[in-house]
């Protein structure tokens, strides 16, 4: 599916190879198209030729990049879409270094960049699911790393999330220090809407979310089951979400450094995953620094 939400490189193969015809399209659909002067705070004119903006009162001229995702970025316009059409793709680092020619370093920043970026390119309401009797269930998975590929594991992050039975499989995914109820309570509570079912374990977390918040709260028994056999609730479709999760999430990343913008990128592709290249390119857009 996600292959099939990207554009072919014939089609886009100008973007990734030319790097006249990237910053051309940079400047018709991600640049600012106009920038007042920080002296004068005049209009200043844009100067496509030498890509900057000009202030000819001030003398002062600014990069047409700035307040853009290109800001700090100091490669070529085609190069980042091309190594963002990789990383979209699912390419290696080893692969989209192969692919570009760039360095370990500058393809290792890039992708931190671009998760950073849509992770920035997420609102709240695209971390909240659910709704009126819509199902939610809603379970605790551990990310941990091994040392030297033994058993014992020296560092964890617990993660809570959640998934909509719907068609869209909505999720939400936080990362907690505890999985109390007090701590799982507020993430039930930040992230699932009004009038919502929850399906949960019988984890004692979880103890009370109905009296609180007014959710209907079914549980199943994993010690007997894995499906109710009176009411047939089961969280079968969030432990598939964690499985998800871990088969793209190499177990070097599954630190507490970091994370979050992990989870952020796992959202936002699940999110867009009919039009990436699209989303993509709207983040870029859309998402300004300052």
């Amino acid at each position: 599916m996600t292959v099939l939400s990207l554009p072919r490189i014939y089609d886009i193969q100008a973007l990734l190879f030319d790097e006249k015809a990237a910053e051309a399209f940079f400047i018709e659909n991600v640049f600012y198209k106009t920038m007042d002067c920080s002296s004068c705070g005049g209009s200043m004119a844009r100067r496509p030729a030498r890509s900057v903006f000009e202030c000819r009162k001030c003398n002062v001229s600014v990069s047409i990049r700035a307040g853009s995702f290109f800001s700090n970025v100091k490669v070529k316009c085609c190069k980042v879409l091309f190594a963002g059409y990789l990383w979209l793709s699912r390419a290696s680092v080893q692969a989209i270094i192969a692919q570009t020619g760039m360095s370990s370093k500058t393809v290792c920043t890039l992708l931190g960049f671009f998760r950073q970026l849509v992770s920035d390119s997420l609102d709240s309401e695209d971390m909240k699911i659910g709704g009126q009797d819509v199902v939610v269930e809603i379970d605790e998975s551990k990310f941990g790393k091994r040392k030297y590929q033994r058993g014992h594991r020296v560092e964890g992050v617990w993660i809570v999330g959640g998934i909509e039975r719907t068609a869209e499989k909505k999720v939400f995914l936080a990362k907690v220090e505890s999985r109390d109820a007090e701590t799982l309570q507020s993430v039930i509570a930040r992230h699932v809407l009004p009038g919502s079912i929850i399906y949960t374990d019988l984890w004692r977390g979880y103890a009370g979310i109905e009296a609180a918040f007014g959710f209907r709260h079914q549980t199943v028994n994993h010690s007997a089951s894995f499906v109710d056999p009176v009411s047939g609730t089961h969280t079968n479709t969030v432990e598939g979400l964690w499985n998800g999760i871990k088969i793209n999430l190499k177990p070097r990343n599954r630190v507490k450094n970091g994370m979050d913008e992990h989870l952020f990128e796992f959202i936002w592709r699940k999110r867009h995953r009919a039009r990436l290249w699209e989303a993509f390119i709207e983040a870029m857009r859309e998402v300004h620094y300052e």
